[in-house]
């Protein structure tokens, strides 16, 4: 099950460039905060870079994409290549499922960073159990060791109130992941986003190791459902 690819998807997308505008400049301020240690980026479920930041992507010399999506690769050609000539930086897109051929790619470039766009929140749509999903995201994340690798991926997901409620009501917050009060926190940020029960536990409370500094945004993705991106880097 594709969730984020196909015409309809990059339609959506299309569409939804205003609507999404605060979440991807949120995106951006957060992934230009992160300090650049490798010059080459593994980008998976890339679809067509439409939540990427340019401004970081042409930090790196080289980039990798890849997704499932055949209209992924040349979608992000489109809207993100020139800016990458631009800068220097070899862009190749290629398409397959990076997931499961995460081993040989991890073998094949043991010095590039490793960044999920949006993926692993969408594995337990793949699984036939929440048990399925939740060994599988463990067994990701445990070949990673040892690699610069980050992450944004949905968290929750579920119906917002739409009245008064805008892209800027909610805020991005950075919490440390043992936070004493984080649960309290959390229901206050959700409460303040409008959420109404029941909402969809995306299964990835714990892709990050403890004490990874975590970012929390919202993103609308339709006007009356929205989701909580958890976003967070690992270093070696």
């Amino acid at each position: 099950m594709n969730l984020t690819g196909g015409l309809l998807w990059h339609w959506r997308a299309w569409r939804s460039d205003a609507q999404w505008a605060q979440t991807r400049a949120e995106i951006e301020t957060w992934l230009l905060a992160q300090p650049i240690e490798e010059e080459q980026l593994i980008l998976i479920g890339a679809s067509a870079g439409w939540m990427m930041s340019p401004a970081w992507l042409s930090r790196y010399k080289s980039i990798q994409t890849w997704d499932i999506d055949p209209l992924a690769g040349p979608l992000f050609k489109m809207r993100h290549g020139k800016a990458l000539r631009q800068h220097g930086t070899a862009l190749n897109c290629f398409t397959g499922d990076a997931l499961r051929m995460l081993p040989t790619l991890l073998k094949a470039q043991p010095r590039a960073a490793i960044f999920f766009d949006n993926v692993l929140g969408q594995i337990r749509f793949q699984t036939h159990t929440i048990h399925q999903a939740e060994n599988r995201l463990q067994t990701l994340t445990q070949a990673l060791r040892g690699r610069h690798w980050g992450s944004i991926h949905d968290r929750m997901s579920g119906p917002v109130q739409r009245t008064g409620l805008t892209t800027a009501a909610p805020v991005a917050h950075t919490w440390p992941m043992l936070m004493v009060n984080e649960a309290q926190e959390t229901q206050k940020w959700l409460a303040r986003m409008g959420a109404q029960s029941p909402w969809l536990d995306h299964l990835t409370g714990d892709v990050f190791k403890e004490g990874t500094e975590l970012t929390h945004m919202a993103w609308p993705m339709k006007p009356d459902y929205w989701h909580w991106l958890q976003a967070g880097w690992v270093r070696p």
